[in-house]
C-alpha cells in the first residue's frame, strides 16, 4: 500500500515517485549510490517498471534503457556508456557489455597510455568507445560478455548463456559460443516479419498480452 501512495504511473508505463526524482538529481552527491538505487527502484516496482532507475543510467551512465526491460545490464557499471536496450528484453545475471578494449597494438596496454582520466593521456589518445544497440524482445543468457566488435543484437534475437558475442547478431537468430556463432533462428519469415511490421514491441502489456493471442508460431 505505501509502495501505491509513493509511486506514479509514467505515459509509457514505468513507475516515478518523489524520492526517486530526489534521488534522480541528487545520485552524484549519494553515498551508498547502489544501495539507495536498489531500494527506490523496488519501491517503483522493480526493474520492470522504475523510472528512476532509467533515468540514473541514461543521465549518469550512458545506458538507455526501453520499458519492461529487466535483468543485470540494468545494474550500475554492467554496460558501458552508449548502450541502449529495447523493449521487454530479458539479461540474465553477470551479463557484462563492454565497449572499448585495450590497444593490443601499443607498446603498453595499461590504461594510464590511453584513459585521458588517470592523466597521463590526451583525448586523442583515447581508445576507440562503441554504441551498441540491442533490440526490442531479446533474450541474453546468463554470465555472457559482449565485447566491442558487437554493434547490433537484433529484435528477437536470442544469445546463449556463457557466450561471449564478438559481432553483430541478426534479427531473430539464436547464437551461443565462444565466439558466438548462429545455431538457429527462430520463427517462420512471414510470422518475423508480421511482428517487425506491427512494431507490437511499442504495444503496453496488455495490449501486447491481446495481440499476441491472436498470434502462433508457425513452421518454418
Amino acid at each position: 500500500m505505501m509502495r501505491k501512495l509513493l509511486r506514479d504511473e509514467t505515459s509509457d508505463g514505468m513507475h516515478d515517485s518523489l524520492i526517486g526524482r530526489f534521488v534522480v538529481r541528487k545520485f552524484r552527491m549519494l553515498p551508498f549510490k547502489s544501495r539507495i538505487l536498489r531500494l527506490v527502484t523496488n519501491i517503483e516496482g522493480g526493474q520492470l517498471y522504475s523510472a528512476s532507475l532509467r533515468s540514473v543510467l541514461q543521465r549518469y551512465h550512458g545506458v538507455e534503457v526501453g520499458a519492461f526491460s529487466y535483468g543485470s545490464l540494468l545494474e550500475l557499471g554492467m554496460a558501458d556508456r552508449h548502450t541502449r536496450i529495447g523493449r521487454y528484453v530479458s539479461v540474465g545475471p553477470n551479463v557484462r557489455r563492454f565497449g572499448a578494449a585495450h590497444p593490443v597494438n601499443a607498446l603498453s596496454m595499461h590504461p594510464f597510455w590511453y584513459n585521458p582520466a588517470l592523466g597521463f593521456a590526451s583525448k586523442e589518445d583515447d581508445v576507440a568507445r562503441t554504441s551498441i544497440e540491442i533490440g526490442h524482445d531479446v533474450w541474453i543468457g546468463a554470465n555472457v560478455t559482449i565485447l566491442p566488435g558487437c554493434r547490433r543484437i537484433g529484435v528477437g534475437a536470442v544469445v546463449g548463456a556463457g557466450s561471449v558475442v564478438t559481432r553483430d547478431v541478426a534479427d531473430f537468430t539464436i547464437v551461443a559460443g565462444n565466439p558466438a556463432s548462429v545455431i538457429a533462428t527462430r520463427l517462420s519469415p512471414s510470422l518475423r516479419e508480421q511482428l517487425v511490421d506491427d512494431k507490437i514491441w511499442n504495444l503496453s502489456p496488455h495490449s501486447l498480452s491481446t495481440k499476441l493471442s491472436t498470434l502462433e508460431p508457425d513452421a518454418k
